[in-house]
């Protein structure tokens, strides 16, 4: 939704314009500044149409504050109350309500600007081109082509749906009014969202052509190098916007970010520092700026911003916890723990288990467990998501045992725990425990028999790890009928039927499953049956295209070297 400011109006008024005390003594009276304009005064039915706004607006019944402002906006034609209606209904997206009402403050102000972007704007929603080019024509002649580029603007403030509709109707507004450079803006815009890149650059370098200094048209056309794969083009234009306007703010942080995403950290980092010491007192750019750096890598620079942040006790809970991952990012970890520890506030727990999870990596097993034991203690809440968050740090540093351990103390204090039986079964399942992986889902199961997740690991690890196939499709299939289009249990299902002998039958559920979520197991388990079937080019297309976003993925190679394919 397009967000014009709604500003609390009715208070102002009453305050203003009902007053019934009598006036005191007066003494000598400085006179009244001769802008300032007579307060209102409304007969006691608007007073009380008023009132019953605001309270509706305070208790979010924002309907019933327009249906209250509209009646009022009618009753006394103060362009306050219509325009404060007129907003409001925009705000609501009501578009023929505050059409309606840009007319009616029209009427008061005929050449007010808002109410001409308002009418435009209303226009344009329901889809009346015409009708909204004359009120432009208005607009244009009253405030000239600024006016036409907020108006433009105005797209960033709406929803999807309306930022298309009216980049779409002013670009097609470019033809009537060839001189107008916000309009061919809007052109380039909308061919872009077109996906017609090359058009889009042509309409923007119309508008510049028109107004060379058009900032947002300026931006525009780097974008469009880029996506047009002019990557040096895009970054030159860029470098001479930064070297001609040198305190302009966005040019650069442009530049910084497109920098950053063709991977030349060296110059992005050399921008960064540039900007940092010309708004040396915006921290919160600063901020931006260092976690922009960060994600795309440049890890340096991010950290030495963000201790400069830090010694100026700026959100120094955030600060600890973005240097811990850069620290992390540089393989710094001890460092990174120093900084996860010294975080407070909402993101202590967070900060406080990655300190965890790094001090198991560093094989300092006893402060891990001691620290995961202190927050199990501070947060009672959360315990059991500690625990098996834990259980999964000491499986996934190679003792899977410990994590056993830790899961037996914990269901032992709690045997009918659901989520810490599912958890210590699917660790028994790594060590080969069978048994005890059974056991505790069919615990689980006796507690919950529609447990989706759970019917689903017992019938995929018995497919999967015994002949008990008939019994693994029945739960296989129980977890079906409950989560239908659930792709982990689309592959148990395609893989048990497949282990039954029944390959064609098996290809369709597999085939879903990887559409739906094509990870190497997956990948692994729906080429095997295609090359079973014969189906051998199609099983190394799925092959080659999970490897090269998983070159590693061992259940790829391993289903390879049993069937003795070759990509």
């Amino acid at each position: 939704m397009t967000r014009f400011l709604f500003l609390p109006l009715c208070g102002a008024l009453l305050l203003n314009g009902c007053a019934t005390k009598s006036p005191a003594p007066k003494a000598a009276e400085p006179e009244p500044p001769a802008a300032t304009r007579a307060a209102p005064s409304y007969d006691s039915e608007t007073l009380s149409d008023l009132l019953v706004a605001e309270v509706a607006a305070q208790r979010q019944s924002l309907g019933v504050t327009l249906a209250y402002y509209s009646q009022a906006a009618h009753n006394t034609g103060d362009p306050q109350v219509i325009s404060q209606a007129a907003q409001l209904a925009h705000y609501l997206e009501d578009h023929q309500q505050a059409l309606a009402l840009s007319e009616l403050w029209l009427e008061q102000e005929p050449a007010n600007e808002e109410a001409l972007q308002l009418a435009i704007l209303s226009e344009i929603r329901l889809g009346n081109i015409d009708a909204a080019s004359r009120y432009l024509d208005t607009l244009l002649g009253e405030h000239g082509g600024e006016a036409l580029g907020r108006l433009v603007g105005q797209a960033r403030g709406l929803d999807a749906q309306g930022n298309r509709q009216l980049v779409q109707a002013l670009a097609q507004l470019s033809d009537r009014y060839p001189d107008q450079a916000p309009l061919w803006y809007a052109r380039a815009l909308w061919l872009e969202q077109e996906g017609d890149y090359a058009g889009a650059l042509e309409a923007d370098e119309r508008a510049l052509d028109l107004m060379p200094r058009h900032e947002d048209a300026l931006l525009l056309k780097a974008q469009l190098l880029h996506k047009l794969g002019e990557e040096k083009k895009a970054l030159r234009h860029l470098k001479k916007l930064v070297r001609k306007y040198p305190d302009a703010r966005r040019p650069r942080i442009t530049y910084i970010r497109m920098l950053l995403a063709t991977g030349a950290t060296r110059n992005a980092e050399k921008q960064l520092s540039i900007l940092a010491e010309q708004h040396p007192q915006d921290l919160d750019l600063r901020f931006s700026l260092a976690l922009l750096a960060l994600e795309a890598g440049a890890t340096n620079s991010a950290r030495q911003e963000l201790q400069a942040l830090l010694s100026e006790n700026y959100r120094p809970g955030d600060m600890h916890l973005y240097l811990g991952q850069a620290a992390e990012q540089a393989e710094n970890l001890n460092e990174a723990v120093d900084h996860y520890l010294k975080v407070q506030g909402a993101q202590a727990v967070r900060a406080n288990v990655q300190a965890a999870r790094l001090l198991y990596q560093l094989d300092n097993q006893d402060q891990a467990s001691a620290l995961m034991a202190s927050l199990a203690g501070k947060h009672p809440e959360l315990s059991t998501s500690l625990i098996i968050t834990e259980a999964e740090m000491r499986s996934s540093t190679g003792n899977p045992q410990g994590a056993l351990a830790l899961l037996d103390r914990a269901v032992k204090a709690e045997p009918d725990n659901t989520e810490l039986l599912y958890s210590r079964a699917m660790v028994a399942e790594t060590i080969g425990d069978l048994d005890k992986m059974e056991s505790d889902l069919r615990h689980v199961l006796s507690i919950n028999p529609d447990d989706a997740s759970t019917l689903n690991a017992l019938g995929y690890t018995l497919a999967n790890r015994t002949q008990r196939l008939d019994e693994a499709y029945d739960y296989i299939s129980r977890a079906l009928e409950l989560r239908p289009d659930d792709p982990a249990i689309l592959d148990s299902m395609g893989w048990v039927l497949y282990k039954r002998g029944e390959p064609e039958a098996a290809r369709e559920y597999l085939r879903r499953a990887y559409e739906k979520f094509p990870d190497p197991e997956v990948a692994a388990h729906y080429g095997e049956v295609l090359w079973v079937l014969g189906a051998q080019n199609q099983a190394r297309q799925v092959w080659r295209d999970t490897l090269e976003t998983n070159p590693d993925a061992p259940h790829i190679r391993e289903v390879m070297e049993k069937l003795g394919a070759r990509l």
